[in-house]
């Protein structure tokens, strides 16, 4: 598990340093540091350790790739998917396609999950995090 939100920046060239922690989670529960990133739905990147990359792929692939649905999600998530590895520093790079698909310029936000981890420009995080309290206050959940 991932754990945390960590604020980073990212430089000009679109490179951002990966969090020790989660470094620590992918060289300690993984075989490798290897990481996939794609797009995620709500506007930020979903970045999983390439194991669980490949666990979710099977899964799609027991889809019917003929629903409308199924192709949607693979033009959207699964093309824009690429696989890195951090550098020395701990640093990797993120394209300019998923750049913008995310909001990134400068300030950046990790936020931990499950077997994957997020990736959000500071500002559309907050307003975000906004919408969820919101949501979760309106769904008066028992747990």
């Amino acid at each position: 598990m991932f754990e945390g939100e960590h604020q980073v920046n990212m430089d000009e060239k679109g490179r951002i340093s990966i969090p020790a922690a989660y470094r620590d989670v992918l060289r300690n529960l993984y075989t490798h540091e290897t990481i996939v990133i794609t797009r995620d739905f709500d506007g930020c990147l979903r970045v999983y350790p390439q194991d669980e990359w490949y666990r979710h792929v099977q899964k799609f692939h027991t889809q019917p790739q003929n629903s409308p649905e199924i192709r949607a999600y693979e033009r959207v998530v699964i093309s824009a998917a690429v696989t890195t590895q951090p550098d020395k520093q701990g640093r990797i790079l993120i394209n300019h396609t998923l750049r913008k698909h995310a909001g990134l310029i400068k300030h950046v936000t990790f936020a931990g999950g499950s077997g994957r981890f997020q990736i959000w420009d500071v500002e559309r995080r907050d307003v975000k995090l906004m919408e969820d309290v919101i949501a979760l206050q309106q769904a008066r959940l028992d747990f």
